[in-house]
């Protein structure tokens, strides 16, 4: 049995819901423009470089250095997240951001900027980067209410889609038309606007209605997820979150491998449409993120699922394998948007689960566990990709990650709780 069917305006009004809320609005608001910003910085930067002389070398040790720094610090994010809370850590981390981007700024006013320089900015902008990101997981348990979290990450998903389009084509803009300071300005500002919507943000308060007994297993829960030691063993024991830890490891080793190395070569060499072949793809992965994340909500709505869930998960996987289907353009890009319709779908469906299940003591911990996976696996996958492509055809890297994301997710057939989300 599973709940009655919901017209296209109640579906409509229950996505907006959480917009009504001021706390939400204004997150949102915010979270768009600091990831335009995140945008506008990953374009500038490389221009900035090359401009003065840098030349790809440094730029590759300056951009290795962010990723690491951003990768080292995500356990010290979710740590503060949990003992801080998530609004206070995302304010401080984007207005110390906007101070680095000014830093920035001023440095490239000067002229040649040694890479040493660039390093020192490098560094701390990736660690911000790193301790913002397990608080901005877990923040939104405390500024919308618990029906409407479903909503919330669906919007939130919508938004990441917008903005991963926007900001690099505004970016993109902006050093074309101007200097690049200006778009170093501009990302400055949007730190900057972030930092005063969380700053104008008053946190949700708690339920009146818990009962003691919650009360008491909330305490516990506090007092026994006080050290890494115990949330670590707290994931081992969650199905819910040793399963969305393999998951979203095995999904960032195939889809960035996949996504960034692969599918170009597939464009030029197999379907012979080059960049534009490869735009099309992505134009096709950005529709159906959205897609996907329209549909979220209704997911949780339903009985059984996590069967459900499991299952969308392996037809992702199957949907990625299909991709070089034929050596079509058409194919490739429906692939495309049917994998990350069924993506988004499942991310808006776990992470609201996540949200409700985990406790708040170590939400931010565990959201941080979750972003380290897909950190390590981002240049692994990359590198592997490379260097698999150098003896197999760009099919078979798509095939086997598309196969092992649905592996990945077959996993969880074996686990009851997991099945009975």
């Amino acid at each position: 049995m599973t709940a009655p069917a919901l017209t296209a305006e109640e579906n409509t009004v229950r996505l907006l819901a959480p917009l009504r809320d001021r706390r939400f609005a204004l997150y949102l608001i915010g979270q768009l423009l600091s990831q335009i910003g995140d945008g506008i910085y990953l374009v500038t930067l490389p221009f900035i470089m090359l401009n003065q002389g840098g030349g790809p070398a440094n730029l590759g040790v300056v951009l290795a250095c962010y990723g690491l720094a951003r990768l080292a610090f995500l356990p010290v994010g979710g740590t503060l997240a949990d003992r801080l809370g998530s609004r206070p850590v995302m304010l401080a981390a984007d207005a110390l951001r906007a101070l680095v981007v000014l830093g920035f700024v001023g440095l490239a006013a000067g002229g040649r900027i040694p890479l040493w320089a660039m390093i020192m900015v490098a560094v701390p902008f990736g660690a911000l980067g790193g301790i913002f990101m397990p608080a901005s997981f877990a923040v939104l348990p405390q500024i919308v209410r618990p029906g409407s979290l479903a909503a919330g990450n669906s919007l939130i998903q919508i938004m990441q889609s917008t903005s991963r389009v926007t900001g690099p084509a505004l970016g993109g803009t902006l050093v074309g038309s101007f200097k690049s300071g200006v778009g170093l300005l501009i990302d400055a500002a949007t730190f900057l606007v972030s930092s005063l919507t969380l700053l104008a943000i008053r946190p949700a308060k708690p339920a009146a209605a818990k009962t003691e007994e919650t009360h008491t297993d909330d305490v516990q829960d506090g007092e026994r997820l006080k050290t890494w030691r115990s949330v670590l063993r707290y994931a081992a024991g969650s199905p819910l979150v040793w399963m969305n830890l393999l998951t979203t490891l095995v999904f960032n080793l195939a889809a960035v491998g996949l996504i960034e190395v692969a599918l170009p070569i597939f464009a030029q060499d197999s379907l012979g449409r080059g960049a534009f072949g490869f735009g099309v793809m992505m134009a096709g992965l950005g529709a159906g993120s959205v897609i996907g994340a329209l549909l979220g909500p209704a997911l949780l709505r339903l009985r059984r699922r996590g069967l459900i869930a499991l299952c969308v998960g392996i037809a992702e996987g199957l949907a990625l394998a299909v991709i070089p289907a034929g050596s079509s353009l058409v194919v490739a890009t429906a692939a495309m948007f049917t994998a990350a319709s069924l993506q988004a779908l499942v991310n808006v469906f776990y992470m609201t689960m996540l949200q409700r299940t985990v406790p708040a003591r170590a939400l931010g911990r565990v959201m941080s566990l979750l972003a380290t996976c897909a950190g390590l696996a981002h240049p692994v996958s990359a590198l592997l990709a490379g260097a698999v492509l150098g003896t197999a055809a760009p099919e078979v890297v798509i095939i086997v990650a598309g196969l092992g994301v649905s592996a990945a997710f077959s996993v969880g057939f074996f686990s009851r709780p997991y099945r009975n989300l």
